[in-house]
């Protein structure tokens, strides 16, 4: 195995370490579900990075045959559950259509297997059409990223899209023209390097792409919060300011009363005024 082809599986294991450690934390933080998605998409991820190890250093066909089934089968069924919970910003994905593409997943990869055909052409097949349908979904969504998102996250979908793309065709044809499936070779070339550079790059992005969208979603919300929160506070202390001001001008108030309702006055005042900073903090 070259040493291109050990760092690149090494940097993507790594940097798919990172995407679940985000995902854990968002999780905690915020107890949403498609957290949940993105955990199980991030750690099968980890496990197709080993299994892409282990194929380079086991030189027993049998053996080599058994991972590579493995990675088709965790590399699709990863890539399927990153993109669903990315997805699912826009749209609440059913248990249905996460539990039929993961049954597909599964059972293409491994009934060519059982069959001695070629393995990855068929997972490779399942991450295009995965690829593809993610890409124009979201793009059915656009009032949600006038509305709800950054026209930075816009821009960090297209240039995920655009990645992704970038990779499958750039790995398609190096198949075509010959080159090995994971380019496990002991001798350098241009597509060796190229392959896991992009798969990085890729990686990178959707890295970059999932915290964009849930700083955006989370940025809105607050947003809503404070303008809802200091709307009615702001309508509640008006009230009780006008009250105090209307119970003020009754001539039979004692010192004690009266001196009360100019206490309640001045905090009203001063309520106003911190839900003026608050808006403009915030």
């Amino acid at each position: 195995m070259h040493v291109i082809v050990l760092f690149g599986i090494l940097m993507l294991i790594f940097l798919r370490v990172i995407g679940l450690i985000i995902s854990l934390e968002f999780l905690r933080d915020l107890k949403d579900s498609k957290f949940k998605i993105l955990i199980i998409g991030w750690s099968v991820w980890i496990i197709a990075g080993f299994s892409a190890l282990l194929i380079g250093i086991f030189e027993n066909q049998l053996l080599g045959e058994v991972f590579q089934l493995i990675n088709s089968m965790t590399t699709s069924i990863a890539i399927l559950y990153v993109l669903m919970g990315l997805y699912s910003y826009f749209q609440v994905i059913s248990r249905k259509t996460i539990a039929f593409f993961t049954v597909l997943s599964i059972a293409l990869p491994l009934v060519t297997f059982v069959m001695r055909t070629f393995v990855f052409d068929f997972s490779s097949g399942i991450l295009f059409i995965i690829v593809f349908i993610y890409s124009f979904l979201p793009l059915r969504k656009k009032e949600v990223f006038k509305k709800d998102l950054s026209i930075k996250s816009f821009y960090w979908y297209l240039i995920f899209v655009f990645t992704i793309y970038i990779f499958i065709i750039f790995y398609a044809i190096s198949l075509l023209l010959g080159y090995s499936f994971g380019f496990y070779s002991d001798e350098f070339s241009v597509p060796m390097f190229i392959n896991y550079f992009v798969g990085i790059i890729s990686n990178i992005v959707i890295l970059i792409y999932s915290i964009h969208l849930e700083y955006d979603i989370s940025k809105v919300q607050k947003y809503k919060l404070r303008d809802k929160y200091s709307h009615d506070l702001g309508n509640l202390v008006q009230v009780i300011y006008s009250a105090a001001i209307l119970t003020n001008v009754d001539e039979d108030l004692n010192n004690e009363k009266a001196e009360n309702l100019e206490l309640i006055q001045k905090k009203c005042e001063e309520a106003a005024k911190l839900i003026k900073d608050i808006k403009k903090i915030l």
